[in-house]
């Protein structure tokens, strides 16, 4: 039975570097199994000592150590990513990927049509964006909530084609309705193509039979699995692997711009004990060194200069969905919300990853401690963040600097600010790279 579980949670909007950090807890622990939960539409690259990389959605960042999977009942999947992730593991030498992957059978099931809606939504925003991956989980996630399991394709039902040819029917028809009227015009010029592309795609008769083989063909690759079956089967330690961050969680997170789903650890807690593990639970918190935002939301220490020079090699480009990616000083502030709205949630540590750009930069480390102004009455935070006038302190690493006296400097300002000590420090890509706390 497991005996530990190590649970990851982003404390941003994502893009924290949770995947370098799940690879190596998995690794230097030798973890039995990596627990997924959130969405398939997350993108946790890693690379190893070894020499190689890969960027995750599904499978967890334990893989490339022959880690198996579990994709929990908190997990929407994604059966055409799934197959697409599985080719491309296969060319990285991992001949049967399945192997290493169970899954929930509850687990919901993002399908084409959520993706084409997720895509249209945010496109008929135009200047007013919301962000978004574009994937569909969070809508297949809505849609489950509104709808319920009529609409709803389960991970049980994959193999059972009548099921999900009348699912799929239904979905189509709902967004058929619901997309009527729209017309390639109805967004920013420069989305025309994309719109009749979608549209195109929903109103395309033979769509719903590539999807029904695609489905079926997953659904007989897919190892169905329970989590307290998980618990037991498994010894020694098992990581949890989150999705998003916390600022995105659809509740306590920095709204409009959240996710579908709920993304505080207190729900990862929950599940396990719900499924009877009374084991130890460890919760490390992932943070960059500086703040990262992909796509629209507030930011209040974004700075273009910085951002030019921190971009470079951070694996994040301009999309049309999520949008621009900007960087600036890590915000104390923005930190300290996200452990507020944890509070349910002890965190044992904190994970500081990107450090060695940093170093790479000036070696100076630049840090907002407050804010110049404050909130108002009757206005939202997401309001004042848009407003927020950020103090910065700069903090010079000297040169040269021993690894553990790096990881000292940083941790006695961190902790001394935020109150939880630091477990990891991140100043390279691989497992190798990483200051891990002695105590």
């Amino acid at each position: 039975m497991l005996e530990q579980i190590y649970v990851v949670t982003d404390l941003g909007p994502g893009d924290g570097g949770k995947g370098g950090i799940v690879h190596t807890l998995a690794h230097n622990h030798s973890a039995s199994v990596v627990i997924k939960r959130g969405g398939a539409q997350g993108s946790h690259g890693i690379r190893t000592s070894y020499g190689e990389k890969f960027n995750f959605s599904q499978w967890g960042c334990g893989t490339l150590d022959g880690i198996p999977t579990f994709l929990s009942e908190q997990m929407v999947i994604s059966p055409v990513g799934l197959e697409n992730e599985a080719d491309a593991l296969k060319h990285l030498g991992i001949y049967d990927p399945f192997v290493l992957l169970s899954c929930d059978p509850s687990c919901i099931c993002a399908t084409p049509f959520h993706r084409i809606s997720s895509q249209l939504e945010e496109l008929l925003l135009g200047n007013n964006p919301r962000g978004t991956i574009g994937t569909g989980v969070g809508q297949a996630y809505r849609m489950h909530n509104t709808l319920g399991e009529e609409y709803t394709i389960l991970a049980s039902e994959l193999t059972n084609r009548k099921i999900v040819r009348t699912k799929l029917q239904r979905q189509l028809d709902y967004y058929k309705e619901r997309y009527a009227k729209v017309t390639p015009s109805d967004g920013l010029p420069d989305d025309t193509g994309l719109i009749a592309e979608n549209l195109d795609l929903l109103f395309d008769d033979g769509f719903i039979a590539y999807i029904l083989d695609l489905f079926e063909n997953i659904g007989k690759k897919l190892h169905l699995e329970s989590l307290d079956k998980i618990i037991r089967d498994h010894n020694g330690t098992a990581i949890v692997e989150c999705s998003h961050g916390v600022l995105t969680d659809a509740t306590t997170g920095l709204k409009p711009h959240v996710s579908a789903i709920r993304t505080l650890p207190k729900f990862t807690s929950e599940m396990l004990r719900a499924s009877g593990y009374d084991g130890r639970i460890i919760n490390y918190a992932v943070h960059r060194a500086y703040e990262i935002r992909h796509g629209a939301g507030p930011m209040p220490t974004y700075d273009a200069d910085f951002t030019a020079r921190m971009l470079p090699g951070s694996h994040k480009d301009t999309n049309r969905w999520q949008g621009a990616v900007r960087a600036g000083a890590l915000d104390i502030n923005l930190l300290r919300y996200a452990l507020s709205t944890s509070h349910e949630t002890t965190f044992n540590g904190l994970c500081l990853t990107w450090f060695d750009q940093i170093l790479a930069c000036d070696r100076i480390w630049p840090l907002c401690v407050s804010y110049e102004n404050a909130p108002v009455a009757n206005e939202s935070y997401t309001e004042f963040l848009n407003r927020a006038r950020p103090i910065t302190v700069d903090f010079s690493i000297k040169k040269p600097i021993k690894k553990q006296d790096l990881f000292e400097f940083v941790g006695v300002i961190l902790e001394g600010l935020l109150d939880v000590p630091l477990k990891m420090l991140s100043i390279g890509p691989t497992e190798t790279d990483k200051i891990c706390s002695n105590k």
